[in-house]
């Protein structure tokens, strides 16, 4: 009677995570087993890293875990590290172990497989920089200066809905903005940035 286990480390990792994948086997008898192999393909949505076993071999392509002989009482275990794609934010994805070969047949198939959902979450570093152009720090009264700001995404995943408070301070008055992305409302100070890759 071949029972399989799965569970992952994290079940709702960032984009761009690593996260590792722990297959069991065990044998609850009474006969040893021979000849076994699982199979467990990555799905879409995360990509192979590495993988660690003491029991036989794995092929991260095919997916096929190689075990081997399982004796009466015996588990072997399976640990498969992977990192997550971008773009997965707020899906779930569904990874899936399933016994393909024994040599004894197994009166309980109900145990042969077992699965585990993870759910990623985006993860953003935003960073921002505000600046005085035209070396104008300590420019004369009723002259033009030029602020420019510029907000940046360092990844891993998409920002989202960005927006930056920027409203002119006394002493200023409003002249014109360029943007090369969203719109400023000089009246709030408000600068609608919209989504940053």
């Amino acid at each position: 009677d071949l029972f399989v286990r799965k569970t992952v480390d994290n079940t709702t990792p960032n984009e761009g995570d690593a996260i590792v994948y722990t297959i069991e086997v065990e044998n609850n008898g009474p006969s040893d087993a021979t000849n076994v192999s699982i199979e467990d393909l990555l799905p879409v949505g995360v990509t192979y890293v590495s993988h660690r076993t003491l029991e036989g071999a794995y092929n991260s392509g095919s997916g096929l875990w190689t075990i081997g002989d399982v004796a009466n009482g015996v588990t072997a275990t399976l640990e498969i590290t992977a990192t997550v794609d971008s773009g997965t934010s707020g899906n779930t994805i569904i990874n899936t172990a399933s016994i393909t070969s024994a040599d004894q047949s197994d009166p309980d198939t109900t145990n042969n497989s077992a699965s585990i959902s993870i759910v990623p979450t985006a993860n953003i570093d935003l960073s921002l920089t505000n600046t005085v152009l035209n070396n104008a720090i300590a420019p004369e009264i009723g002259a033009t200066i030029t602020f420019e700001i510029v907000v940046s995404n360092n990844g891993p995943s998409k920002a989202t809905g960005v927006e930056v408070l920027d409203l002119l301070p006394s002493g200023y008055n409003f002249v014109r903005y360029s943007s090369t992305k969203g719109k400023y409302d000089s009246t709030t100070g408000l600068w609608n940035v919209g989504s940053i890759e």
